[in-house]
């Protein structure tokens, strides 16, 4: 009796493979970061302010174009596969906006040369926050995309955009 074919999606590449990587290659160095802020407090004083100073450098360089691009293409693609009305993206959209606001607590804090432990505190609520959202990301919204689209078609509407919008420079 001949072995039953298995269905050709199951070991094809899911169309969001590639965002995942990318998201996993962030996450890496956002990890990295966070493990030095671990020791932020036994730093000279303008040490410790240059390495807060370094979470945002990293969060606008590598998190702030991502949610620009995620929010005109990514989010509405998402909404798109959810189905008609959806509010999918309410809360990751929104979660920009907090990351957003612990930035500015955090260049208020440096600005006002605070001490070590309120910079951690931010320090780790901001890389806490970019983690958990791309977590929701992976687990709520992609699969909705990666049953919606077919990888080409995923590369064509949704990456490309989303990789010329996050290289625009703002």
């Amino acid at each position: 009796m001949p072995e039953p074919k298995k269905p050709a999606a199951a070991s094809a590449p899911k169309p969001t493979a590639p965002l995942r990587t990318e998201h996993a290659s962030i996450l890496t160095r956002l990890h990295s970061l966070a493990e030095r802020i671990e020791k932020l407090h036994e730093s000279a004083t303008l040490d410790q302010m240059s390495l807060a100073r370094e979470v945002l450098e990293f969060v606008a360089k590598n998190v702030s174009p991502h949610a620009r691009a995620e929010e005109y293409t990514l989010y509405p693609a998402a909404d798109w596969a959810a189905g008609e009305g959806s509010k999918l993206t309410e809360t990751v959209r929104y979660e920009h906006q907090i990351v957003a606001k612990r930035c500015q607590a955090l260049e208020k804090e440096i600005s006002a040369g605070a001490p070590a432990g309120r910079l951690m505190h931010h320090c780790y609520s901001i890389l806490s926050l970019v983690t958990a959202h791309f977590q929701v990301t992976e687990q709520v919204l992609l699969p909705y995309l990666d049953k919606a689209f077919d990888t080409a078609r995923f590369e064509k509407e949704v990456l490309t955009p989303l990789r010329v919008e996050r290289s625009v420079k703002r």
